[in-house]
């Protein structure tokens, strides 16, 4: 289901630092994690997929642009679902600010490659603080996860700006019920 800025899916502002959240110990090592979620990933046993239920240019939610500290601007938004060993594991949303990464068109073609590992191959990228956040059964990112492995429960995640040369990226990202940290 490819996804516009009709159905896309919001995350809110209820982020918090992440040594403030009150995370369960296996929910709190995941989120806190500061290394590669897509290498971290594609360690698990299994193949390793990103499927991409959208990208588009429209205004992003007010909290993402005061993350990135900038002004309200047209951003390109990408959100996937990251998938290890045929399972759901993670939905991501990532605010591309355009004006700044016109230029640099390694991070806007990306298709179905994951954009944490063109991040984390870069030396000359900054990453910011991780802000986590839970997400109620009923909210959106809940409704897909149902969707997608049929459990309804709260979920947790996580956010954090990488500071390109160039611009800020957001990415958030959001553990998915057949995640290994609610087992």
């Amino acid at each position: 289901m490819e996804r516009t800025r009709q159905n896309s899916i919001l995350l809110g502002s209820n982020w918090q630092p992440v040594n403030a959240c009150q995370a369960p110990t296996s929910i709190y090592a995941w989120i806190s994690d500061a290394g590669s979620l897509t290498e971290k990933l594609k360690s698990l046993p299994g193949e390793f997929k990103v499927e991409v239920l959208g990208q588009y240019q429209a205004m992003a939610e007010a909290s993402e642009y005061a993350a990135l500290n900038i002004e309200p601007q047209l951003v390109t938004i990408r959100e996937v679902v990251l998938y290890s060993n045929a399972k759901p594991m993670v939905f991501a949303r990532s605010i591309l600010p355009f004006q700044g990464l016109e230029k640099s068109s390694e991070f806007i073609n990306l298709g179905s490659n994951p954009l944490g590992e063109r991040l984390f191959n870069r030396t000359d990228i900054e990453a910011g603080d991780i802000q986590a956040s839970q997400f109620p059964a009923t909210s959106s990112v809940a409704q897909l996860n149902y969707r997608l492995s049929g459990t309804q429960m709260p979920l947790w995640g996580r956010r954090r700006c990488f500071h390109l040369p160039e611009t800020p990226i957001l990415v958030a990202e959001v553990f998915l019920s057949p995640a290994p940290c609610y087992s």
